[in-house]
């Protein structure tokens, strides 16, 4: 029975609620170590100095830094460093619903993509593995959800192009020839990831129609020639010799980096939201004839190869860059892309699985196979941590306020000091969703140094 449109409007306003909280704790954020860094390295050199010199001697993300270096807190606006972040959430509601536009087509209606796009965000935001880093820190946010942001967005033209001649014009081409330069510096993970799907849709236009368009060769091309820029960068050689230690053996690095994927996926999959989005994603494709047959046109082996070589490439690349397990904004931008993919790979399956499985559910009695299924739901819930919970227990009891107003009397603490080497009191609010470091006892640690700089003092260190 179809939904009505009342209805849908319902659930829109239901998930934009939930996601609502995380919106809201934007404006109690306070920038932290990287992002002072940054902004003084841009500051004391200009934008284009502190580019040159990341780019030679730290890191090709020539995308992500450039963006670090003309962030607002250069230009001392905290107001606008908190609405860079609730811009990224509604960024990222409008890329993934153009990429569900772009692969359902006019199977689905625009309030149905606009549910699923929501749904699909809420469960990202719910599990993502750290908030803190993730989404309330300029430096994570830029150099992966940003990256992320790009990447959905680039496929979604690159798709659209392709199928809608609506879609073809020059202005769209121009955003995907920009973008495919630019996401080769923004992380290593996004430009592998841009790397391989350009590689794949390449090879699977040439092998449908033995003939390639210009857009497509030039598409290609600046892909490789982002991705080159960002992996010859002379910085990434001078960070490996002085940071990490680079003799390490490949297949042990794959073996971990296989292990530590498949333990992740294996988790990510059996989360409600998860679940719950695969539910959808079974009665979409069961009730839309149209959408069944362009799933059922990709093979159930391609599909989940796939998303196993993502979630394997996702882990290998940290492994192999720093012999260590990511780090938690890395497995935020992981978990995003599985999140994708896996919602991907279920239409595949249940493209084929359908009536099977329909004429499965129909010998299940309703009543005893709801129960048996919220029952499940509700123990998984109640088993599982949940940062939608965290965000508005930190908003209710009022810790990110009294965190925002803490920073801010730290801050204007520092600027009216008449010394120039300053001290200052730790915060003693720290909520869970947006702290993770402040300002440490040593004068000369880094972070104090840059928080120093940033506020024109010569150091600062914590009060004994």
């Amino acid at each position: 029975m179809p939904i009505s449109d009342a209805k849908k409007t319902v659930t829109v306003l239901f998930f934009t609620l939930l996601i609502l909280p995380f919106v809201i704790n934007c404006f109690f954020a306070y920038p932290q170590t990287d992002d002072f860094a940054y902004s003084v390295a841009a500051r004391t050199l200009g934008v284009f100095k502190a580019q040159y010199a990341c780019y030679m001697n730290w890191s090709g993300r020539f995308t992500s830094t450039a963006l670090l270096s003309t962030n607002p807190l250069v230009y001392d606006s905290l107001a606008g460093y908190r609405l860079v972040f609730a811009f990224i959430i509604a960024a990222q509601v409008g890329s993934l619903y153009l990429l569900t536009h772009a692969v359902t087509r006019r199977a689905l209606a625009w309030r149905e993509k606009l549910i699923f796009s929501l749904a699909l965000l809420f469960a990202y935001l719910d599990q993502m593995d750290d908030l803190r880093s993730g989404l309330y820190w300029m430096a994570g946010v830029v150099t992966y959800q940003v990256a992320a942001t790009m990447l959905i967005l680039w496929l979604s033209l690159v798709l659209l192009i392709d199928q809608d001649a609506k879609y073809d014009n020059p202005w769209n081409k121009g955003a995907v020839l920009v973008l495919s330069l630019f996401l080769g510096g923004t992380n290593e993970i996004v430009l592998s990831l841009t790397f391989l799907i350009s590689v794949v849709l390449i090879a699977g236009q040439y092998a449908l129609k033995k003939r390639l368009t210009g857009f497509q060769v030039a598409t290609f091309v600046a892909v490789a020639t982002g991705s080159c820029l960002g992996v010859f960068a002379p910085g990434n050689f001078a960070r490996m010799k002085s940071d990490y230690d680079t003799h390490r053996d490949i297949w042990t690095i794959a073996w971990n980096a296989g292990k530590a994927s498949l333990a992740s996926m294996e988790v990510w999959m059996t989360s409600p939201m998860t679940l719950i989005l695969a539910t959808a994603v079974f009665c979409a494709v069961a009730s839309r004839p149209q959408l069944r047959a362009t799933f059922a046109r990709i093979k159930v082996v391609y599909a989940t190869g796939t998303l196993l070589l993502v979630g394997l490439l996702g882990f290998f690349i940290p492994y192999w860059g720093t012999g260590m397990y990511p780090q938690n904004r890395v497995l935020n931008l992981v978990y995003f892309f599985f999140l994708i993919g896996w919602m991907m790979t279920a239409a595949v399956i249940f493209a084929r699985l359908a009536d099977p499985a329909l004429a499965l559910l129909k010998n299940i009695p309703s009543k005893g196979g709801s129960t048996v299924a919220a029952a499940f739901l509700t123990l998984l819930f109640c088993l599982q941590t949940s940062n939608f919970v965290t965000v508005t227990k930190d908003l209710v009891s009022g810790d990110s306020l009294r965190y925002s107003r803490e920073m801010l009397q730290r801050q204007s603490h520092v600027i009216q000091c008449a010394d120039s080497q300053c001290t200052a009191q730790d915060v003693t609010t720290r909520p869970a969703s947006l702290y993770f470091y402040f300002i440490g006892s040593d004068p000369q640690g880094w972070v104090n140094r840059a928080y120093a700089a940033y506020f024109g003092k010569k150091s600062i260190s914590l009060a004994k």
